[in-house]
């Protein structure tokens, strides 16, 4: 079990559990694929992210919290998705929060929640929220947002969830 997988849910699994749970992330030749595709920089808790579950969280996270899982997403979507995220910015007037950004989470149909990737502070999340045009810091880092939404939800309470940033068709 690795460290990135214990600090998120190893308050709310067993050991057994958490060793039964079924991760998949991207091999670090295709994590450098997606920096360029996405144009972000993948470092810190979003790169241990994307190379440990970044595909699949084994049903602990569904798609429902993180639009990454969508298996009916392929690349053309999840483009649009982040351009359509970054003009929304762009037209709020946002742009000291443009440096490099990627979101990684889609909730109540406004929520968007991301890391800007080319800042030294890569780890910290910030709300956009789109009904209002406002952004926040959300207080926590990447590892702390992922283990509050386990925390929320109940455990196995998804389908297995997988997407792939990378699928053509």
């Amino acid at each position: 079990m690795s460290v990135f997988l214990s600090s998120i849910v190893g308050d709310f699994y067993s050991n057994e559990a958490i060793n039964n749970i079924s991760l998949e992330g991207y091999s670090e030749e295709e994590i450098l694929k997606i920096e360029k595709l996405y144009n972000i920089d993948a470092k810190g808790q979003l790169r241990l992210f994307l190379s440990e579950v970044g595909r699949t969280f084994g049903g602990v996270i569904g798609d429902h919290n993180i639009q990454l899982y969508r298996p009916t997403w392929k690349v053309r979507q999840h483009l649009l998705f982040q351009a359509d995220f970054f003009d929304q910015m762009q037209e709020a007037g946002h742009f000291s929060y443009l440096k490099k950004p990627f979101v990684f989470s889609f909730q109540y149909e406004t929520q968007y929640y991301f890391v800007q990737t080319a800042i030294d502070e890569c780890d910290s999340v910030f709300r956009f929220d789109s009904n209002t045009n406002t952004i926040s810091e959300a207080g926590f880092d990447l590892v702390d947002f992922l283990k509050d939404i386990v925390s929320r939800d109940e455990p196995d309470g998804h389908t297995l969830a997988r997407g792939d940033l990378l699928a053509i068709i």
